[in-house]
């Protein structure tokens, strides 16, 4: 449980949502809550990542996914296990294109997920229009959000952090 709510405050999009998150998980473990700080937030949370990143990923497996990939290759002498390797990835990146090649439409479907769970969120936002690009979008009872339309930007910053648009962009659109 603590876990979960430790990574709530890793994929929070905003310091807003941060700071909620982390008094959470003070409420059960106040000495967690202070020692996740001790560690610098913006190399962690997407509270802090820089704006235009465009990834919303807050782990890095790849190091670890690479590894277990090449386990067999890794006690080979050099030249063969680079020749290992070079083989294991060229059919790696055929069958990503033949998956690739069975989508539908233009978005990836892992993207198309995420927008999905996104237009069903935006159902539970209420929105006020303020005559121009902007939009104050109310979700919940308790948080609000500003979006701009022409600028693309939502104080939630999942618009800017990922390049997809949130459940409050989405519902200003409708």
């Amino acid at each position: 449980e603590l876990q979960k709510k430790w990574w709530r405050c890793a994929k929070s999009p905003c310091r807003t949502l941060f700071n909620y998150n982390r008094a959470l998980l003070a409420y059960d473990t106040p000495d967690g809550a202070r020692d996740m700080l001790k560690t610098a937030p913006e190399h962690w949370s997407r509270a802090f990542f820089k704006i235009g990143s465009n990834c919303d990923s807050v782990d890095n497996n790849l190091c670890e996914s690479f590894n277990h990939f090449i386990i067999d290759a890794r006690f080979l002498p050099v030249i063969s296990m680079n020749e290992a390797i070079r083989c294991k990835l060229m059919v790696r990146i055929q069958e990503n294109r033949t998956k690739a090649e069975k989508w539908q439409g233009t978005i990836c479907p892992n993207i198309f997920k995420k927008l999905k769970m996104n237009i069903v969120r935006s159902g539970n936002c209420y929105v006020l229009w303020n005559g121009q690009d902007g939009f104050e979008v109310q979700e919940k009872e308790h948080m609000r959000y500003t979006v701009n339309l022409q600028e693309r930007t939502c104080t939630c910053r999942y618009w800017q952090i990922s390049g997809l648009p949130c459940c409050h962009a989405i519902s200003s659109i409708y």
